[in-house]
């Protein structure tokens, strides 16, 4: 159920111990942190442990499923979704480094993992947030067919504070096998 997802250009896989150094690196970057609302500023290397084996103990449970995104074998961000505990639909989120921005990477990384999550935990609605500054995010989430549901504040913990957000979300038409 946990398989590797390749793209034309980049490797979507599980985290390896291994990656705890690169992925804390990338985390502290404040462009980053700041767009991302489950990221703390300052995250050690201890807390990406910690957080990245909860995470696997979810994968393993089925309530979450995510990946690492790599380019070339270097990891250069993060892919994943939660189930929602109430209603059984997954939230998608992502983030790349900054140094990968305004290639095409992010909508290639959601896109190939909103089709695992249609082929393989059979998901037939997702959810997304982005934060109403970050735009770049709503245009990937707008070319994966998902529309504007909501606007309201949401907590973004890099920035520790509310920020005006976006919640949208993606249905399965009932022909189109949900493909993206």
């Amino acid at each position: 159920m946990f398989e590797d997802i390749s793209t034309p250009r980049l490797l979507l896989r599980s985290y390896h111990e291994d990656d705890a150094v690169r992925y804390t690196e990338l985390v502290n970057d404040p462009r980053v942190y700041r767009n991302v609302g489950r990221v703390r500023a300052g995250q050690t290397l201890d807390e990406t442990r910690r957080i990245q084996s909860e995470r696997a103990e979810k994968n393993r449970r089925g309530e979450s499923a995510g990946r690492v995104i790599t380019l070339s074998g270097e990891l250069v961000g993060l892919v994943g979704g939660g189930r929602n505990a109430e209603t059984g639909i997954f939230e998608i989120g992502y983030w790349l480094t900054p140094s990968v921005w305004g290639q095409g990477y992010a909508t290639e990384a959601a896109g190939a993992f909103k089709q695992h999550l249609v082929d393989r935990m059979g998901a037939r609605q997702l959810t997304a947030e982005y934060l109403a500054d970050n735009p770049a995010s709503g245009r990937v989430l707008g070319k994966l067919g998902f529309v504007e549901t909501a606007r309201g504040e949401h907590f973004c913990l890099g920035r520790d504070a509310m920020v005006p957000g976006i919640s949208m979300a993606w249905a399965a038409a009932q022909d189109d096998g949900g493909r993206p």
